[in-house]
């Protein structure tokens, strides 16, 4: 019998290839199913002698008028191959005729999904398949529903292999999608399914990357059923969120781009988004696990989400506070989290700490991609701060937090201070107030990202790549505020600078002299550049002048002495 069923069943596996699986199903019914019936299904299901007896010990789980088989025969195999075949040859049309016979099958299913059985996964497939075509043929809402809870009684043991919990959530998979072809007039929602579909967001974060393909058929049907304001997956949803965005190992870092970009658009739909949660997804962003445009997208997700978009909801639904929110803006701002900054305080004489003797604040260098994720995410974040109403406000949240949060520290990383500077100077207008206390650290941080660039190596082309922008936005936040140019040259004590900084000092005052932007500004301050060239022309006495020293006394007196400012300023330096 197992050898006429094995080739039946390659015989139908070859029609389906061919394309002919109806043709064989409908010859096989004319011409044996009575013969089928006969030899078959009479004594079905088939189960081994030991089976038999302690199944006989438990009415509830019996099946009753087992045939006992020789022991080197798969019983569930054979019975699955018949039930396979069997209800192949049945359709909606038949089953008045063959109810005896499909009835005895899809007890034998149920008590077999229901019993415990340890089912690999070619056993499953088999007994899934069946399921499968049962509930197509008998769309009987309480029929259908006693198989759809025998399949998830399975689907609820602990230690299952991830083929055989693959291959139960594809199944619930497929009942779900094909619910949701129905109009929505006709549409039952299995009460098993959906207890099913309310915890797909926990298996979401359990499953992660072992099975990419899956995990995205997973999030598709979350994608769905949160947009269709799916009450239960999205409570499911909110509590699994600190998970599945888990910036080390949630699902959200760990598959593949397109995967990334359908849970970033689940946060649309999430009931409520949390400091917590907030804080994963700002850590999401800065370490660069999701792209920059895909990172780009989440801050405008979260910014439509905010009161500040006229976002509507209840008194009641504590959805995102502003505080929350603008703390995210901030902590993607900076570009590193508080532990990182910390971290980074210990860091000397190390390759990627740069240390100047004329200021307190130490340069990390990131890497260039890192810095360029910095950067494209920055104007993401300015653009969300540039929508607030009051410029001032986000302009005075912004410097607040500078000051609690990096004002000391000692080591600064490079994308940090220049992402800093770029959205000061974005958000800074005329009702704008500077907080006094702020401009001693904004000074230092300038003048050790000039020092950078001013000593970078042509060799050096990673960072040569950061030379522009960083210059950009250092000359833009001295010509704004020129209160930071003033405090940066007067720390510029040259008397204590090492010999081989001297040079970059006159480079620098060199530069800014020549800057038109900010000529009015250093005309301003000719008395304090004055005395600095004073100072090193003092430093670099002898007979023979560099180059670089005569460079900085030309274009001082082109730039500073062509202007009256009371007695001769040129020849007080002589």
């Amino acid at each position: 019998m197992q050898q006429v069923l094995n080739v039946i069943s390659l015989l139908w596996k070859l029609s389906k290839q061919q394309d002919e699986t109806h043709t064989l199903e409908s010859w096989l019914r004319k011409n044996y199913l009575t013969d089928f019936k006969h030899h078959f299904m009479s004594h079905f299901p088939y189960a081994l002698k030991d089976i038999t007896k302690q199944r006989k010990k438990d009415t509830n789980k019996s099946i009753k008028h087992c045939t006992v088989l020789s022991n080197n025969v798969d019983h569930l195999l054979l019975n699955l191959t018949l039930s396979d075949i069997m209800v192949s040859m049945a359709n909606a049309s038949t089953l008045q005729n063959d109810s005896s016979w499909i009835e005895t099958i899809r007890k034998f299913v149920t008590e077999t999904l229901k019993g415990g059985t340890r089912l690999n996964s070619k056993q499953l497939n088999r007994l899934l398949g069946v399921s499968w075509r049962l509930i197509q043929m008998q769309p009987n809402r309480d029929a259908t529903e006693n198989l759809i809870k025998a399949v998830y009684t399975l689907y609820q043991q602990r230690g299952l292999l991830l083929p055989v919990r693959t291959l139960l959530i594809k199944f619930f998979s497929k009942i779900y999608q094909k619910e949701e072809l129905r109009s929505y007039r006709l549409r039952y929602r299995s009460k098993v399914l959906s207890r099913w579909l309310a915890g797909l967001p926990l298996q979401l974060s359990y499953l992660g990357s072992r099975n990419p393909e899956l995990s995205t058929q997973l999030i598709d049907i979350i994608h769905t059923a949160a947009s269709q304001a799916n009450k239960d997956l999205l409570k499911n949803l909110q509590a699994a969120a600190l998970q599945i965005y888990d910036p080390q190992e949630g699902a959200v870092v760990v598959l593949p781009a397109e995967s990334q970009q359908r849970l970033v658009q689940l946060l649309y739909f999430l009931p409520t988004l949390p400091a917590d949660l907030l804080s994963r997804l700002s850590r999401c962003c800065i370490m660069g696990r999701l792209g920059s445009s895909l990172a780009v997208t989440l801050i405008g997700i979260l910014y439509m989400r905010s009161s500040f978009s006229g976002w509507s909801h209840s008194v009641n639904d504590c959805l995102m506070t502003d505080v929350d929110y603008l703390s995210f803006l901030f902590s993607t701002l900076t570009g590193f989290s508080k532990e990182e900054l910390t971290w980074l305080q210990n860091l000397r004489g190390v390759p990627h700490v740069i240390q100047t003797s004329l200021s307190p604040v130490l340069l990390y260098l990131t890497d260039l991609d890192q810095f360029l994720h910095h950067w494209d995410i920055t104007e993401a974040v300015c653009h969300s701060l540039l929508v607030i109403p009051a410029r001032s406000q986000s302009f005075d949240i912004m410097q607040s937090a500078i000051s609690k949060h990096l004002v000391g520290l000692t080591v600064i990383p490079d994308s940090t201070a220049g992402c800093i500077f770029g959205a000061m100077c974005k958000l800074l207008d005329h009702t704008c107030v500077v907080n006094e206390a702020l401009l001693p650290f904004l000074a230092s941080c300038c003048y050790s990202l000039l020092y950078f660039l001013l000593t970078l190596e042509k060799g050096d082309a990673e960072h040569l790549k950061k030379r522009d922008k960083l210059w950009e936005v250092c000359v833009s936040i001295l010509a704004l505020l020129p209160r930071v140019l003033r405090l940066m040259l007067q720390s510029l004590r040259v008397n204590r600078a090492s010999p081989e900084e001297l040079p970059v000092v006159g480079q620098l005052l060199r530069l800014l002299l020549q800057h038109v932007p900010l000529r009015s500004h250093m005309l301003t301050n000719a008395i304090i550049v004055q005395q600095i060239i004073k100072n090193i022309t003092t430093l670099k006495g002898g007979s023979v002048q560099e180059q670089w020293l005569t460079d900085l006394h030309y274009c001082f007196s082109v730039y500073i002495s062509g202007h009256p400012q009371g007695p001769s300023i040129l020849n007080a330096l002589y």
